[in-house]
């Protein structure tokens, strides 16, 4: 129960701060953003939402921008993760995961013969980066008198909401039993580590430890994953060049097996409002889904599409916009435990008539407890690096180029 109460009042307080926050995560911005394919902490669902189901236990992570406040990254992000895992033979997984996606499947396609939900590929329309400002066409587009679209938004997602909280309830309530047991289990310590503040613990393990190489209860062999994650990110956000002030709001859900086989999904929520005219106001909604496999103990592929499906942002004004879709890929080697090199190509199909960008990490961990990186963001280069205290992980990353000099501090607690 401690634990629990910990949990919701660090998501509090992390939720109501008032400085510039990063919306990409302190780690995967140190490496360059080449993460799509480790994504193994709580920053895993803007990246990948797969790797949710990698390394089991409860997480909440905030990140903030020290200095330099940079509006391509986005402000006040609070993440909550949750994952275990229990034995399951893999016939039994696959069951399972094939008839939760013939469900999300059959919830897609109704709410895409409603008109709510639509595919985003192949859509004709002005689309947006989710690093870039829609207010210029919103106002450009708008023509109609305000309407309170929230009011339209809640009259259309009742009926959807109310069916899809029926079928989801039971499997809450055996996903949140779980996730108490889990929770209650004692800590463990198996070895003797050079960073003394370190809590090393295969129960509940970072992306220090390497669990193919443990043995019995700990070791991830013969268990199934499954996860699920919240994240809430507030941009207030007056800047001319910018005029948008956003809330959105990301439910995940992800499951693994062995955690060499992972799928996730993201439902994202956005609420937004044009700073200089605070009466008009869009809401509106997106997929993401990700996948990763892991062939090798010490290789991985990744694979992300953001705003796979999407309803149209409705704004107040009468106009219409949506954030546009990206598919990432990427790839994480680790030669040695202790350090990984990863590559991505971000907008591989070079849609939207954007060319794709290139993303590169290396992290080296030479001690359990501590972490170095260096990457470069789209040829921006950037630095890191991470101390374990106890169950606190802070994180620290400098990002050059396009992003000014800007520096990031975030903060990890495993319960």
């Amino acid at each position: 129960m401690k634990r629990i109460i910990t949990c919701i009042t660090l998501l509090t307080f992390f939720g109501s701060i008032v400085w510039a926050q990063a919306f990409q995560g302190v780690r995967p911005m140190g490496m360059g953003g080449a993460f799509t394919a480790v994504a193994n902490d709580a920053n895993a669902a803007y990246w990948n939402p797969a790797g949710l189901a990698i390394n089991p236990g409860v997480d909440i992570s905030g990140s903030l921008l020290i200095n330099n406040r940079n509006v391509n990254v986005g402000d006040n992000f609070a993440a909550l993760k949750m994952c275990f895992e229990t034995e399951l033979n893999p016939f039994a997984w696959i069951v399972g995961i094939g008839a939760l996606s013939l469900l999300a499947v059959s919830g897609s396609q109704y709410l895409s013969d409603t008109g709510v939900l639509k595919k985003n590929w192949g859509r004709e329309g002005e689309k947006h980066e989710k690093t870039e400002s829609m207010a210029e066409d919103v106002l450009s587009q708008g023509e109609e008198p305000v309407r309170d679209v929230h009011e339209m938004a809640k009259e259309q997602l009742k009926e959807t909401g109310k069916a899809v909280l029926e079928k989801t309830t039971e499997v809450s309530k055996d996903f949140a039993k779980e996730v108490a047991k889990q929770m209650a289990k004692e800590a463990v310590r198996t070895e003797i580590v050079v960073w003394p503040l370190y809590r090393y613990d295969y129960g509940r393990p970072t992306y220090w430890d390497n669990r193919y190489r443990v043995q019995g209860e700990y070791s991830p062999f013969g268990k199934a994953q499954f996860a699920m994650g919240i994240s809430y990110m507030t941009d207030k956000n007056s800047d001319p060049s910018v005029n948008l002030n956003s809330n959105w709001y990301t439910l995940s859900v992800a499951s693994g097996y062995e955690e060499r086989v992972a799928l996730g999904a993201n439902v994202n929520i956005y609420d937004l409002q044009i700073a200089s005219s605070p009466n008009i106001k869009g809401f509106g909604a997106g997929i993401d889904v990700g996948a990763i496999f892991r062939p090798a103990d010490n290789f991985a592929l990744g694979l992300a599409a953001k705003e796979m499906l999407t309803t149209d942002i409705q704004w107040s004004n009468g106009a219409a916009t949506r954030y546009e879709m990206n598919v990432n890929v990427g790839a994480a080697l680790n030669p040695f435990d202790w350090a990984t090199v990863a590559i991505d190509m971000h907008n591989i199909f070079n849609q939207n008539s954007k060319n794709s960008t290139m993303h590169y990490g290396i992290e080296v961990r030479p001690i359990k407890g501590v972490a170095m990186r260096v990457g470069v963001h789209d040829e921006s280069k950037t630095a890191g690096m991470s101390l374990g205290l106890e169950r606190l992980y802070l994180d620290y990353a400098y990002l050059g180029g396009s992003f000014g000099r800007t520096q990031m501090l975030g903060v990890t607690y495993k319960l």
